[in-house]
């Protein structure tokens, strides 16, 4: 019987898995603001209105609803007795609790008015890590599987679990925390605080590696604060130790206090948090990157801010090194440590990480690197659901291109009614209908080859933070300038933040090199040919990689179809893609908002495919 997921902390949302397919609610994508919560004064209101339309939407009564245990504490429509289950798990956890233990627990619901609304339901609190797990395998098509799961943090400092993928069993094996690493995601979190101001800024930390270059004298120092020296010595099988010579005299600025390195523990804070509770962990590691950094050599980095500082972008480069080396030897480890299995399912918001994406798919320890779309905590209530759900309402998802039944999970395209505003922008606007398909793409790839840059929107919407060509800005890289033009004029970007090529599938080993069996979704990085790059010039980044998505004809065929069209009048079937939004907001949803779009800003055109519909 189908189930429904619901996510209270950031990125909340909710969703529903039955036999014959998915469907997701992304709370921002309807409220309009990014990275909403259950503490948003507006969400205790929509989710009843979002778990009601999933509702309508299952083939036969709802029989569960999933909650993911990670929730904000200014959550006012918490399941009954979860507060109580998630404090009586801090001592639990505390003692050494097993990773197996604890990951689907029932708790009442007679009283709670979301499950009072959707009738005879039972409620199932999943661990916010095992969400992110079950989200991977469960999509990934995959009947045996090694499962990752990463992320900054999630209830008792936990940032991470491994889990054994066995036909439709997922067994949890490992759990890891923030006390004792890896804290990969809240040392990115903390520095990107630093750089850009917020913790949801890693995504533009990332791009700004490329910018800097990798400091060799940090980095002992920042291996350190990601996985402590002594946690280091203790499992040799997960993680390389650290050479003592290397972090001697060693420490860290906060404020007006220096914290040398402390040998007991292996680390810098480590030591003064050992008694700290869970919260204390999290804000002291995620929260506060350091002043200042004394390397083994004596000499002093003083930390900056922004994203032009120099040591900054220095920053950003070594951590993305430290971060990947040591994830992958972590991989390879778990690898020996759980043998024979040649995928791994990879989720939590560390999978965002492209570059390291790619490491872990060119390390040859696996057939198969499989990432979910929405692998951050977007993801979390359809991980939920699917954790919860009987194995029969899981959609079995096989073949390369199963990822899309949950990759293109979202709302279809609201087109109205329009507002007084849209129906007066769109009366402005030259709009044409054109219902042959060929003559429609034709149209816009004419459009394109002008040099003009043209907001794409069909089908359902994509689910997680990346635009996979049906809720995207179009631009062809022969325009000079098309990178700036889309990313900093459009959509106020900055300027070292990258933008994705698409290309037929066929056509990528023509342009590309790298994992392009990977690279179906934008979450792994290949290179621009060398006897390509001027041409391409426009797609690459400061690095020389590029975010390709390459588009299938079976699962896009419109997408397909007009890479070949513009080709046709340039030369090259690449397109440039970006999300469809601008300012910060989220990726937009309806024809209204890509209607300001193109009032408010310098795009020059909306097409639905779907419908032959082009405003320009």
């Amino acid at each position: 019987m189908p189930t429904i997921g619901l996510h209270l902390g950031h990125d909340a949302g909710v969703a529903l898995t039955q036999a014959s397919g998915v469907h997701v609610i992304e709370a921002e994508r309807r409220l309009g603001f990014r990275h909403v919560c259950a503490g948003n004064a507006e969400f205790p209101a929509a989710v009843a209105g979002w778990l009601a339309e999933l509702r309508d939407r299952a083939d036969e009564p709802v029989t569960q609803l999933a909650v993911a245990d990670y929730y904000t504490r200014a959550c006012r429509v918490l399941p009954p007795g979860l507060v109580e289950l998630v404090e009586g798990d801090v001592a639990w956890t505390g003692a050494g609790g097993d990773a197996a233990d604890r990951v689907l627990r029932r708790v009442k619901s007679e009283d709670w008015p979301l499950a009072r609304e959707l009738g005879e339901v039972t409620v199932t609190v999943v661990r916010h890590h095992y969400a992110h797990a079950a989200l991977a395998y469960y999509t990934s098509g995959a009947s045996r599987a090694l499962v990752l799961a990463l992320d900054g943090t999630g209830n008792y400092t936990e940032c991470g679990m491994v889990a054994l993928g066995e036909g439709s069993t997922l067994t949890p094996v490992l759990s890891f925390t923030n006390r004792n690493g890896p804290r990969f995601g809240l040392l990115y979190e903390a520095l990107a605080r630093r750089v850009h101001g917020g913790q949801f800024d890693t995504g533009k930390l990332l791009g700004l590696a490329a910018v800097g270059r990798v400091r060799h004298e940090l980095l002992p120092v920042l291996r350190a604060m990601l996985v402590p020296d002594r946690v280091r010595r203790a499992e040799p099988d997960l993680y390389d130790p650290i050479d003592p010579a290397d972090l001697a005299g060693t420490a860290l600025r906060y404020a007006d206090t220096w914290w040398e390195l402390d040998p007991a523990a292996g680390g810098y804070l480590d030591g003064g948090l050992a008694d700290s509770a869970d919260d204390d962990v999290v804000h002291s590691l995620g929260s506060i990157f350091p002043d200042a950094i004394r390397t083994a050599d004596g000499a002093v980095l003083t930390v900056g801010s922004g994203h032009e500082d120099p040591s900054c972008q220095d920053l950003a480069a070594t951590l993305q090194a430290a971060v990947e080396s040591d994830l992958v030897r972590l991989v390879t480890g778990l690898s020996r440590r759980f043998p024979g299995h040649d995928t791994l399912c990879y989720a939590g918001g560390c999978a965002l990480n492209i570059t390291a994406n790619t490491a872990l798919a060119e390390s040859g320890l696996f057939r198969r690197v499989l990432v979910p779309t929405a692998c951050d905590d977007s993801g979390v209530a359809l991980g939920a659901a699917l954790a919860a759900a009987p194995p029969a309402d899981r959609p079995r998802l096989t073949g390369h291109r199963g990822w899309a039944s949950a990759g293109y999970a979202g709302p279809a395209l609201d087109t109205g009614p329009l507002g007084p505003r849209h129906t007066a922008e769109l009366a402005d606007r030259r709009t044409r209908e054109i219902p042959d398909p060929e003559e429609f793409t034709e149209a816009v790839a004419a459009l394109l080859a002008a040099g003009r840059c043209v907001a794409w929107l069909e089908g359902g919407m994509e689910t997680g933070p990346r635009a996979l060509g049906h809720r995207s800005l179009l631009i062809s890289p022969h325009r000079p300038g098309a990178r700036r033009h889309v990313s900093q004029t459009i959509k106020g970007r900055e300027w070292f933040r990258p933008v994705a090529p698409l290309c037929p599938r066929e056509e990528a080993a023509r342009y590309f090199s790298g994992p392009l069996d990977h690279a179906d979704a934008m979450l792994f990085a290949v290179r621009v040919r060398t006897e390509h790059s001027e041409r391409l010039a426009e797609v690459r980044h400061l690095d020389g990689t590029a975010r390709l998505q390459t588009v299938d004809a079976v699962l896009q065929p419109r997408l397909h179809r007009l890479c070949y069209a513009l080709g046709a009048h340039t030369g090259l079937p690449v397109l440039i893609n970006t999300s469809a939004n601008a300012g910060g907001r989220p990726i937009l949803n309806s024809l209204g908002a890509a209607l300001e779009l193109l009032s408010d800003t310098e795009l020059d055109a909306v097409a639905l495919p779907s419908d032959g519909l082009l405003v320009y």
